[in-house]
């Protein structure tokens, strides 16, 4: 799942620019980057007790991310560097949270999946890049509604499993959703294919907390739904 944001970043920017190493080393940051970042939330939350077992695992990830990072500036140019200042106050707010025992929070998990999908953005807007299409546009915003409704899912499985109120907003958020690609395919921006996708997802947003809740089918089913997405980013 991780890894879709960047794959559909690169499909995106293909037709407009030639991908190299910069992009290839760009993605290697953000995946090395991604386990920072876990590394550095570990170490907030945790009592100061227990803090010290964390301490080589961040050291490791933020080096390997930091010099991944200085191989991707010589490769991309300095345009990468306007995407710092966002990306900082994202991660930045992320980070506050989890020191302030918040990192299992809507909030929380809402700017993690801006992050991620973020890099799609960063793909794709380059500067000898022609401007965004509405149908890129469509992509980058069902991408990421997407996978923010995964955050609202797996609360209503998991940690607000016994919140009456959990599984309804789930459901209504996929419910808009699916509206909203609806919406996307009668103007033109996707194709049709994109409207069995997202009754998918207010299907399972419907049956799944009816069923029984085990963690590896949960998995199991986000796979094969982010597996679907890239299908669509790539075939249709």
């Amino acid at each position: 799942m991780i890894v879709v944001p960047y794959l559909t970043g690169l499909a995106l920017a293909a037709p407009h620019r030639p991908l190299g190493l910069g992009d290839l080393f760009l993605g290697l940051t953000w995946l090395v980057g991604y386990f920072a970042f876990n590394a550095a939330t570990l170490t907030l939350k945790s009592p100061a007790k227990r803090r010290t077992r964390y301490y080589v695992p961040l050291a490791t990830y933020t080096g390997a991310a930091s010099a991944s990072g200085l191989v991707t500036l010589v490769f991309k140019g300095w345009p990468l560097l306007w995407w710092v200042p966002p990306y900082a106050v994202v991660l930045g707010v992320s980070l506050w949270l989890a020191a302030s025992k918040r990192e299992r929070s809507l909030l929380s998990g809402v700017l993690t999946i801006v992050a991620s999908c973020g890099l799609m953005g960063v793909l794709r807007l380059w500067p000898e890049a022609p401007a965004l299409e509405w149908r890129e546009w469509a992509v980058m915003a069902v991408v990421t509604l997407y996978f923010i409704g995964t955050v609202l899912h797996v609360k209503a499985l998991i940690r607000e499993r016994n919140d009456p109120r959990s599984a309804p907003r789930c459901i209504a958020y996929h419910a808009v959703l699916a509206v909203l690609t609806v919406c996307a395919v009668v103007v033109g921006w996707l194709t049709w294919w994109w409207i069995p996708w997202a009754l998918l997802l207010v299907v399972r947003a419907l049956l799944m907390p009816r069923a029984r809740r085990k963690p590896g089918v949960i998995g199991a089913v986000e796979i094969v739904n982010s597996v679907l997405l890239l299908a669509l980013v790539l075939f249709a």
